[in-house]
């Protein structure tokens, strides 16, 4: 027993300085294992813990609780703008096929050109310009102006600048996209900036939706543009969400932004702006948090009730976050007071443990002086101390004991060793003595006959047996044992049975526990065959099932009743290895237990007067 020694002033301290000096020499000396260490382990784990564990399922639960509430607020903000978006560009969509059908555009379309000093024509076209000006809608207070485009003649009617050639229209750059476009499509949208009066510094930013016309004609003649103004329509944006927080996107059907507060990303696709360029792929309606720009914000998107735009929502989470960083600075604090709290509790119960704690030291360290009128003598009172000591002197009376016992069960353990070495010579003496009774037969008699052979089985039975150096053998080998066992048994039993082989090929490289085949085909010629009348049979079939080998050892015989093979099979799944009948059995299923493991083994099948059935199941191992 390795005992510490303490120093003298630790030992025996006569002040409270000397006494904290000992205590602390406890905790420099045995660290994580001193006293002091495990008070303030076990008072973190008991109170630190737990209120740190509380404080932390509150913070969770708050943090999920705000999630929710942004992610609704945010998905409701989002939700109301695109059904007030949806509302407009329906407005808008009537609106423009209104003007699309009307029968003065159309006789504006077909004609070569606008006779200006017709009467009756300048005031439909007056008429007409009136008509382009929205009233009473609510898209009329976003809506820049609207176009009447006669391809024919090549003249455009403005809400707000009348009738024009288009070459001398100053906002003419749409016409090549609308060149483009017009055979293939009926209306099309389009974020674009362009200048519409002489001497503006600026362009101004449109989306611009276009509609062919006349819209009740299959040739189309010309188009209806109704410019929307981002700068109003922003404006509109900010009164339905929080523009100071939130920003709004709003995509066509191919990705392209068509709004956004940032001028530079209109007419660019979503996904060359890094931070939502797979924001398309996430569920729609539900909002996600991603780091954008070293920023936590919500992003959440949801598709047009109306046509094939998307609208995209960006809330930056910094109050949230703020609020956040607030409980965590709380749950560290509160921490922090514990941890303070727990040294100091720990400190306190450290130097009130530490006196006992020296006692039984000195007792561990020299028990043979700590006798029964030792003990009483210095601790008269029936306490712990005195109860720690009678154990650790009984403790020691019994490991003298104990020391006596092993030197006895060492002295057997080398009789043991003595005679196992003596054994390895054995199996030698018994071959060699084997093969001189075996010529010896043979020169008595003339030449081989049964003797002879038995005896030959019997030598290369036991040198299978004994000589094999490692418990697993291939399933070649072993049936080869088996076949010298089944020699002797034919010449003992003068062929009262016979043998029937049904083993693959496929099987014989993997291994088997040596002597696991011959004891099975041992018990069916005596339990099974020996009871009987007649010859018998014996088949012996081998194969490979689901990666695991099955052998099968039947015979038609005698059979055991229902009662005992289920007694039997209990005792096998249980691993019984008491004494009795089928004790080879027993024996080897205990070893394909105890070498591949307990869902390996041994099964008996068995009627009576019908025969018994042995079936091994091992792993396949190579």
């Amino acid at each position: 027993m390795h005992a510490v020694r303490i120093p003298e002033q630790a030992a025996r301290p006569d002040s409270p300085m000397k006494e904290l000096s000992g205590v602390w020499f406890y905790i420099k000396h045995f660290k994580i294992h001193s006293i002091f260490l495990r008070n303030f382990l076990i008072i973190v784990c008991l109170i630190i813990m737990p209120v740190c564990g509380i404080s932390a399922a509150v913070y969770y639960f708050y943090n999920n609780v705000m999630k929710e509430e942004i992610s609704a607020v945010h998905l409701i903000g989002l939700s109301r703008l695109r059904d007030m978006i949806d509302m407009t560009v329906r407005e808008i969509d009537d609106f423009a096929l209104q003007i699309a059908a009307d029968k003065t555009a159309e006789e504006l379309l077909k004609e070569p050109e606008p006779d200006k000093s017709d009467y009756n024509k300048n005031l439909q076209l007056q008429t007409l310009r009136q008509k382009l000006t929205p009233v009473n809608k609510i898209s009329g207070q976003f809506i820049n102006s609207i176009y009447l485009y006669a391809e024919t003649s090549g003249y455009i009617m403005s809400s707000n600048l009348n009738l024009w050639q288009l070459d001398w229209f100053i906002d003419n750059k749409w016409l090549k996209d609308y060149n483009i476009r017009k055979a293939d499509t009926k209306y099309w949208v389009t974020s674009r900036e362009a200048k519409q009066y002489i001497g503006e510094n600026a362009p101004r930013h449109f989306i611009s939706l276009f509609y062919m016309a006349p819209l009740e004609t299959k040739d189309k003649q010309g188009v209806v543009v109704v410019n929307i103004d981002t700068e109003r329509l922003g404006k509109f944006i900010n009164n339905v969400s929080d523009n100071v927080l939130e920003d709004i996107y709003m995509i066509d059907k191919d990705g392209i932004v068509l709004y956004n507060r940032d001028s530079s990303l209109l007419n660019r696709p979503i996904s060359e702006i890094g931070s939502l360029k797979d924001v398309l792929e996430e569920n729609e309606g539900k909002p996600v948090q991603k780091n954008m720009n070293g920023k936590t914000e919500s992003v959440t998107y949801l598709s047009s009730q109306y046509n094939d735009w998307r609208f995209i929502s960006v809330l930056p989470l910094r109050l949230y976050q703020e609020k956040n960083s607030y409980l965590r600075t709380y749950l560290f604090v509160i921490f922090a007071a514990g941890l303070a709290v727990a040294l100091l509790l720990a400190w306190l119960i450290a130097t009130k443990v530490f006196q006992p704690i020296r006692k039984i030291i000195s007792i561990v360290e020299n028990p043979d002086k700590w006798t029964h009128v030792e003990l009483e003598k210095k601790e008269p009172h029936l306490n712990e101390i005195r109860q720690v000591a009678a154990a650790i002197t009984r403790s020691h009376g019994m490991r003298l004991e104990m020391e006596q016992e092993l030197r006895k069960r060492l002295a057997l353990l080398k009789q043991a060793q003595n005679v196992a070495l003596q054994s390895q010579i054995s199996p030698h003496f018994l071959y060699n003595t084997l093969e001189t009774i075996n010529w010896n037969a043979i020169r008595l008699t003339g030449g081989e006959n049964k003797v002879s052979e038995m005896i030959s089985s019997l030598s290369r039975l036991l040198r299978l047996s004994l000589e094999t150096p490692t418990t697993l053998i291939p399933i070649k080998t072993e049936l080869e044992h088996v076949q010298h066992y089944i020699d002797i048994l034919a010449i003992r039993y003068k062929n009262s049975f016979s043998v029937v082989w049904e083993t693959d090929e496929a099987i014989m490289s993997y291994q088997i526990p040596k002597i696991t085949l011959q004891p099975l085909v041992e018990n069916a010629v005596y339990h099974g065959l020996k009871p009987r009348q007649g010859k018998g049979t014996i088949r012996i079939s081998g194969s490979m099932r689901d990666g695991e080998i099955l052998f099968e050892v039947s015979d038609d015989g005698v059979g055991i009743d229902p009662e005992h093979t289920e007694q039997i099979n209990l005792e096998l799944q249980h691993d019984y290895s008491e004494p009795g009948d089928h004790i080879g059995i027993k024996n080897v299923n205990q070893r394909i237990k105890l070498t591949f493991g307990e869902p390996f083994g041994i099964v008996i099948v068995s009627h009576i007067n019908d025969g018994t059935s042995v079936r091994l199941t091992l792993p396949a191992v190579v």
